[in-house]
């Protein structure tokens, strides 16, 4: 099987999908890898490194000659051209949002393979690494844009010892929750989770005993009760493989104080913000609504490519391994947390979140 790693398009993108210890790994066991040019130069690896490790230097359009392409984010619309029949392309598809390159993957009948729906042990594996930079980083950038000469409301969001630190608050309760609210918490802020599931507010309030948080029962009516005194909202809503609802108004944000922060890690599968319409860059990261600065950035975690990629590598091997020695067929026959990463097979989509999100007809991958 021939393996392609491309270089990522996505502006301010620095992460890459394999490592050449990882490249190692693929040649051992049959692979032939062709690597993109430069493709691994943001996570500190270089050409040579590739190619020490058995990689094959070429170019963007002839790492697309590969069976099976494995990226981090969604192809560019200017990749669409290289799909082709039985080609499996891997990475974090974020289908949902991302209309016109399904379109493009069931007219060429390509097969993707979505890491943020892979589930193992009722966890989203591949996700957690991300979803914990994406959290943590929620929260350093919210603290960097609270400062005056951003438009914030110019407050140290950790205080000082005769002031008194910030008040966030988090939509969701899951992984990236835990870690926005854990630095937060460790800054001295007090913070507020609303959640939808009791019994994950209880396992929050065990988890986090003993410090100023509060775990709040996640509706529009609490919502909009708690954004009001948010020096910094985050929400990290996650419906796997399906677009989110936007459960942010505009009357809500309108309802905050000016110059306080707005982050939506969930923009990557659409956004749960009314007032963000369009997703923003690492290289340009916000924009100002009703007086609240937005942050939209749907690649957080290509923000640090070099621990973000060693997360990634380290999760994504074990099943491009399966790939390659058993066929994508056996492998998904053998591996349920594989099979459940497949979001379109051979044109067909095979995801129901992301099949009521876009309107398509839905395929059982068990039935094909």
């Amino acid at each position: 099987m021939i393996v392609g790693v491309v270089k990522e398009q996505k502006p301010g993108e620095g992460r890459v999908g394999v490592t050449p210890e990882n490249v190692q790994k693929l040649v051992n066991v049959g692979a032939e890898v062709l690597v993109e040019e430069n493709a691994g130069i943001g996570s500190g690896f270089s050409n040579e490194d590739y190619q020490k490790a058995g990689g094959q230097i070429v170019s963007h359009a002839k790492t697309w000659d590969a069976d099976l392409v494995v990226k981090v984010k969604e192809p560019d619309a200017e990749e669409y051209q290289y799909f082709k029949p039985n080609q499996i392309v891997w990475g974090f598809q974020h289908l949902a949002s991302s209309p016109e390159t399904v379109k493009a993957m069931i007219k060429s009948k390509t097969t993707a393979i979505g890491g943020e729906t892979i589930i193992k042990d009722n966890k989203l594996q591949l996700l957690a690494p991300m979803s914990a930079i994406a959290g943590r980083r929620s929260v350093i950038m919210g603290t960097y844009y609270l400062e005056a000469q951003h438009e914030g409301e110019g407050i140290l969001l950790c205080g000082t010892p005769e002031v008194k630190a910030g008040n966030v608050v988090i939509l969701g309760g899951g992984n990236a929750a835990v870690n926005a609210a854990t630095l937060a918490l460790n800054m001295g802020c007090h913070v507020s989770i609303l959640e939808v599931k009791q019994e994950r507010l209880d396992w929050l309030e065990k988890h986090f005993a003993g410090q100023d948080y509060q775990g709040i029962i996640s509706n529009t009516e609490n919502i909009a009760k708690y954004i009001k005194n948010a020096d910094l909202f985050i929400s990290t809503v996650l419906i796997p493989g399906a677009r989110p609802p936007k459960l942010v108004t505009e009357k809500m944000v309108k309802s905050m104080k000016p110059g306080s922060v707005i982050v939506d890690v969930a923009i990557d599968q659409g956004g749960t913000v009314e007032t963000i319409d369009h997703p923003t860059t690492i290289e340009d990261p916000v924009f100002v609504k009703d007086g609240i600065i937005h942050y939209a950035v749907p690649n957080q975690p290509g923000a640090v490519p070099r621990t973000a990629t060693l997360a990634l590598a380290s999760g994504n091997i074990s099943y491009l391994l399966e790939i390659v020695e058993k066929g994508l067929d056996q492998a998904i026959k053998d591996d349920e947390a594989l099979m459940s990463g497949i979001n379109i097979y051979q044109g067909k989509v095979t995801n129901k979140g992301l099949a009521d999100s876009l309107n398509y007809d839905f395929t059982e991958i068990d039935a094909i």
